[in-house]
């Protein structure tokens, strides 16, 4: 028998065995393939470009990026393994700043949101160097006790 999170809290449940529990009910979305497997792994395509890039987040697999150069005019494809979001003060205001590693540079680039203009998910995964920061998982202390939260950072 299903139980709610409330019913859970009076029968003084374990809470996260629980919410682990649910978690795994829940329904799995995968992905549709696109195109052919081209040499750095097969290709999915999501119509939302923060959608896409929290998916590779969390399965920590690269992601390639068809970005718009504002500088120069050009529109670049980058192999980036996504790391997180930070707003951040330009000439032009405050903007939602896209933070991934390159894998042709070596380095960490910063990518305007608005100006990726596609994003495709690759089956090459990575191993994280730091904390990703997108689409992580909460745990925290409220009047009632521990629970887990889903945060979603887009």
């Amino acid at each position: 028998m299903a139980l709610s999170f409330a019913e859970a809290l009076r029968k003084d449940i374990n809470r996260l065995a629980f919410i682990s529990e649910q978690e795994k009910k829940a329904p799995k979305r995968k992905p549709k393939r696109v195109g052919k497997t081209p040499a750095y792994g097969t290709l999915y395509a999501l119509r939302n470009v923060r959608m896409a890039i929290r998916e590779a987040a969390l399965r920590h697999v690269q992601i390639i990026i068809t970005y718009l150069k504002i500088t120069t005019g050009e529109t670049k494809k980058y192999v980036v393994c996504p790391y997180s979001y930070r707003y951040r003060r330009l000439r032009s205001g405050w903007r939602k700043l896209f933070f991934a590693y390159d894998m042709d540079d070596r380095h960490i680039k910063g990518f305007v949101i608005g100006n990726v203009k596609k994003v495709a998910i690759t089956d090459r995964k990575f191993r994280p160097r730091w904390p990703v920061e997108i689409g992580i998982w909460l745990v925290w202390c409220s009047g009632i006790g521990l629970f887990s939260h889903s945060v979603t950072i887009l």
